[in-house]
């Protein structure tokens, strides 16, 4: 796996979105975006990292993917359900479809 390395590919990194991480030992593994800062994301994959502890990784270590889902939209999904477990299940159900599309 390649880094990203020109800005151009971190540009498409935004709150939503399926990333790869390219870095660390968490490495290869997928994310969703939760939130994003200048410099630094969030990222939450249901499993090892709930809604409730999210990954926080440089930007610089991770590809961009697929744009899964708007950053209202998915704020507005993540209110609508009740509890965590229920978030931590929607955000595996979005991944496994990137991951489906990517065999």
């Amino acid at each position: 796996m390649k880094q990203a390395r020109c800005p151009q590919q971190q540009r498409k990194i935004k709150t939503g979105a399926a990333v790869r991480a390219t870095h660390g030992h968490d490495r290869g593994r997928l994310y969703l975006v939760i939130r994003l800062d200048a410099e630094q994301v969030e990222l939450s994959d249901g499993a090892y990292r709930p809604v409730a502890k999210p990954k926080t990784k440089n930007l610089k270590h991770l590809v961009h993917v697929s744009d899964l889902i708007g950053e209202n939209q998915l704020i507005a999904e993540l209110n609508d359900l009740s509890c965590e477990r229920e978030q931590d299940i929607y955000i595996r159900r979005l991944l496994k479809q990137v991951a489906k599309n990517e065999e």
